[in-house]
């Protein structure tokens, strides 16, 4: 079992990545339209496709990586990780002159392309390293620990450097960051442990779609992401326009990140205590009381946004700890031979939710008559922030309700 020290070594790439997640989920929209005036629908179709482009290779992803030997895995990886730093650094800064819409999409493209394939390879890798039922856990709370404190600093340091040097400055001192904190990562992540070798007979589909317990738990998987990308979607948004407080943003997002990162230790006693299914009940249900203060909020109180930060941010956590972890349970031994094919699947459903979020909040906000920087529509923007995540929410725990007889049978 690894020791504290290599979980933390094996957990380290997950940092850069997460610092890469937030901008293109959270902040690519608002960026695009109110710094670069492309118009919301135009930004929220082109979000929508190179999402699904997005959703649809990973599982081409996954089963690569089942065929692919260590050393090419680990060839692909590499160069991948600086084809996607590139191509983020022309998200945040297109080229003058040429047509903004063909940047975004191009540059989205090849940075899913190099973030599903990375984060794919960290999932699989981490399931590997144990077969042990709490340490699964703690392999999973490492990772998404050091996950939280990258979007952390891609929450916090893109509006403080923009507004201390401006937005070209300060988003291109916040990709040099990034870039030094990524090349740290791979060199700890050399001295992580190694994964067990993959058994012979590797990387079937067949496999993977025979598992009931693995279709049931990627269910749950998928509705309790879009609960979650619904509000990630228009948090910037409602944060500036039905608050009134796009000063706030970064604190905000640090408060709901932070306790997130803070509440992950208590999820993993719950769990311990509990079992994971029922801990999982407790976080879907604070989350559904985090928002219930939403519709009570304006410019006038935005302060106690805060409290709906936190909620939700602690909710969060139970999100990440407990989904991963339960599908690691669930896959067992078989992650030697079919973990790229079934991290595939979850990798593929997490981001169907995203896209779906994009795709469905955005055109609907401009439907209702919402524009961003406008006073109109807002109580329809306030509705899809709160109202539609709870919805979901709900629905996930029916179907969590469900499957758990199939859950607590995982060996």
């Amino acid at each position: 079992m690894p020791g504290t020290r290599a979980l933390w070594l094996a957990a380290s790439p997950a940092l850069p990545l997460a610092m890469v997640a937030l901008p293109v989920y959270v902040l690519t929209p608002a960026l695009y339209t109110a710094g670069y005036g492309l118009p919301l629908s135009t930004v929220g179709a082109i979000l929508l496709f190179a999402r699904l482009y997005d959703t649809a290779q990973d599982p081409l992803i996954g089963y690569l990586q089942d065929h692919c030997s260590p050393s090419v895995l680990r060839s692909l990886s590499v160069a991948l990780a600086v084809v996607g730093a590139a191509a983020f650094y022309f998200l945040l800064l297109p080229v003058q002159g040429l047509p903004l819409t063909w940047q975004l999409g191009a540059t989205l493209a090849l940075i899913f392309t190099a973030h599903g394939w990375l984060g794919i390879a960290l999932l699989r890798y981490g399931a590997a390293l144990s077969q042990d039922v709490d340490e699964r856990g703690r392999v999973v709370a490492s990772r998404e620990a050091l996950g939280v404190v990258g979007v952390m600093l891609a929450a916090a340091l893109p509006p403080l450097l923009s507004d201390a040097l401006g937005q070209q400055h300060g988003l291109a001192l916040f990709f040099a960051l990034f870039a030094a904190l990524t090349v740290a990562s791979l060199l700890l992540f050399t001295r992580a442990p190694a994964a067990p070798p993959a058994r012979i007979a590797r990387g079937n589909w067949r496999r993977v779609l025979a598992d009931r317990r693995y279709l049931a738990l990627l269910a749950v998987v998928l509705v309790n992401s879009l609960a979650m990308a619904l509000p990630a979607t228009l948090f910037n948004f409602f944060a500036a326009d039905a608050l009134g407080a796009p000063g706030l943003i970064g604190p905000w997002l640090l408060a709901y990140f932070g306790a997130a990162l803070l509440s992950l230790p208590a999820w993993l006693v719950l769990a311990r205590r509990l079992g994971r299914v029922r801990a999982w009940y407790a976080g879907m249900a604070l989350a559904l009381a985090g928002f219930v203060l939403v519709p009570w909020l304006s410019p006038a109180n935005a302060y106690w946004f805060y409290l709906v930060c936190v909620a939700t941010g602690a909710a969060l956590g139970a999100d990440l700890a407990y989904s991963t972890a339960l599908i690691a349970d669930v896959i067992g031994h078989g992650v030697e031979e079919d973990g790229g094919s079934y991290f595939g699947g979850v990798s593929l459903v997490n981001k169907l939710a995203l896209a779906l979020g994009a795709g469905v909040a955005l055109p609907l906000a401009a439907a209702a008559g919402y524009v961003p920087g406008g006073d109109e529509g807002l109580a329809a923007l306030t509705l899809m922030y709160a109202g539609l995540p709870c919805l979901f929410k709900l629905f996930a725990w029916a179907l969590l309700a469900r499957v758990r007889p199939l859950l607590e049978d995982a060996p």
